[in-house]
């Protein structure tokens, strides 16, 4: 049976429904930016209300992409998901070098490695708890040395535990430099998600990205800052007439208070579900898609291909 891991535990892949595959439930600024308050997000009961709207919208499941750098706060995590009953997977590994703390920075690649894998077989946290996912970073158009130690170790996590793997790209670039790296490091890239591709919507680039076998990441749904809606959709709908339409993900990476409702700001955790896959399907049929095709899509990007990203199968034991 596949199972999808979340912080309360087990959860059977098909019980999953709809599901964000990258936000931000609970987390603190970079180290290096310790007083932007926007970015402080541990509101346990402010977050679960956001949470319930994602629910009340369809919702089913979310991804906290949130790492130890983001604060060691996955007890806080479970609270706000059990409030709020919507399951919520964690997070292990390294952000970019933003949230690098002087400890990661002065280890190894070895040390970072049993870092990564032990809080993969044994939990993390206060309580242990265990996570669903692997991440690591890279910055604007280069990769620092921190950034590569970091990313050899999860990648060699990724490749001993079979756990899925997303990579944050600074402004959606080194995303092939990234690809070359965890093949280096033997990871599996049909578990492996580059995110952030949407900061630089290059049609080109996607297709060299896909034909390796990777999950696209389109995670910065409703920051028309970067780029507009029609751009995002665009994209989406030239890449499933490529035949990419089972490889992309969607989220909105919402770590902002200003982004979300329960702080007064939007669009909100709601957002992907109640207006951008309605635009998305209208917009389709527009464009010579069926209703079926339509359809089809939306349930790709909202069900099937997070599932497929993030579901293990369960081992005896577990």
């Amino acid at each position: 049976m596949k199972i999808i891991r979340t912080l309360a535990g087990d959860l059977p892949a098909g019980e999953a429904g709809v599901i964000d595959y990258h936000e931000h439930v609970i987390a603190r600024p970079p180290v290096d930016r310790p007083e932007d308050s926007d970015l402080t997000l541990c509101d346990v009961d402010k977050m679960a209300q956001e949470l319930q709207s994602f629910a009340r919208a369809g919702g089913g499941l979310l991804v906290d992409a949130s790492t130890a750098d983001f604060g060691a706060n996955a007890h806080l995590r479970l609270e706000a998901s059990r409030k709020a009953g919507v399951p919520v997977v964690g997070t292990v590994g390294f952000g970019q070098k933003e949230h690098h703390t002087q400890a990661v920075k002065d280890s190894g690649v070895e040390e970072l490695y049993a870092r990564v894998s032990a809080a993969v077989r044994e939990g993390y946290g206060p309580l242990k708890l265990r996570p669903g996912q692997l991440k690591f970073g890279t910055s604007y158009q280069f990769i620092s040395p921190s950034e590569e130690k970091c990313a050899r170790a999860v990648a060699r996590v990724q490749r001993d535990t079979g756990l899925p793997l997303f990579t944050h790209t600074g402004v959606g670039t080194m995303a092939l430099e990234q690809l070359e790296l965890l093949e280096s490091e033997g990871a599996d890239l049909s578990r492996v998600c580059i995110g952030h591709m949407d900061r630089n919507p290059d049609l080109w680039l996607y297709k060299q990205i896909l034909r390796r076998g990777v999950f696209l990441g389109l995670d910065q749904v409703s920051k028309v800052k970067y780029c507009t809606e029609q751009t995002r959709i665009s994209l989406i709908m030239e890449l499933v007439r490529c035949g990419y339409g089972r490889r992309i993900l969607i989220g909105g990476d919402l770590a902002r208070r200003s982004y979300l409702t329960a702080f007064g700001g939007g669009p909100g955790f709601s957002y992907i579900p109640a207006q951008f896959i309605p635009r998305l399907k209208g917009q389709m049929m527009e464009e010579g898609f069926t209703h079926r095709e339509a359809e089809q899509t939306a349930g790709d990007l909202l069900v099937n291909n997070p599932r497929d990203f993030l579901a293990l199968e369960q081992k005896e034991g577990g």
